[in-house]
């Protein structure tokens, strides 16, 4: 029996070497495992603030194209109402002959403001659009205005009370094109969250004549 001894020794140590083994390839393999789910969810963590990260980069290129977009086309309505105004401010220079052609030609130019209208009211709030509808409308009106007031003035049968009546219907007409466009710009202020300096003010619209 004593002989045995080494070899039953032998085997005790020989299998518990393999049980270590075992043991130690399944601890292993388990953390081969935590680690691989540490890693995935890292990864997953990862991709998901990079496409957080693109989606607000794509979303803030997206808005500032829309702002300029909006600005662009406003800034063209109220350069066309500029232009406009300016041109009815001088309309006592206006000869009876040219009469027809002066007025085609402006009611052309506030023609020219409907495509931009027409992208503001894909990109802008109706608010606006609609703004620089009246703006146009109320364009026309003073445009009309100016050509009656040139003919009751030019007309040799013309009352100095109806000259006097046309005049001052004139100044208010041009007066609500500068409230008109004052309008427009604060719809767009609004809209795209443009703060102004409460130590500026917006000009009356006898200043703003007076600019003009």
């Amino acid at each position: 029996m004593t002989q045995w001894l080494p070899l039953f020794g032998s085997l005790v140590v020989a299998i518990a070497a393999v049980v270590g083994v075992l043991l130690n390839n399944r601890t292993n393999r388990a953390a081969v495992t935590a680690a691989d789910e540490r890693n995935r969810v890292t990864l997953d963590a990862a991709q998901r603030n990079v496409e957080l990260t693109n989606s607000a980069a794509e979303r803030r290129e997206h808005d500032k194209w829309r702002r300029e977009s909006v600005l662009a086309a406003v800034a063209s309505v109220l350069a066309i109402s500029a232009d406009v105004r300016q041109q009815l401010l001088y309309c006592d220079r206006w000869e009876a002959d040219e009469l027809d052609e002066i007025g085609a030609d402006v009611l052309q130019t506030i023609a020219g403001a409907r495509g931009y209208i027409s992208n503001l009211r894909v990109l802008a709030h109706r608010k606006i659009p609609n703004r620089c509808e009246d703006l146009t409308r109320t364009l026309t009106a003073a445009l009309n205005i100016s050509l009656q007031r040139r003919r009751i003035e030019m007309d040799a049968e013309a009352t100095g009370e109806e000259i006097s009546e046309i005049q001052a219907l004139w100044s208010r007409a041009i007066e609500n094109t500068v409230e008109e466009e004052r309008s427009v710009i604060n719809a767009t202020r609004v809209e795209l969250e443009i703060k102004i300096s409460t130590d500026l003010h917006s000009a009356s619209p006898e200043l703003a004549l007076n600019r003009a």
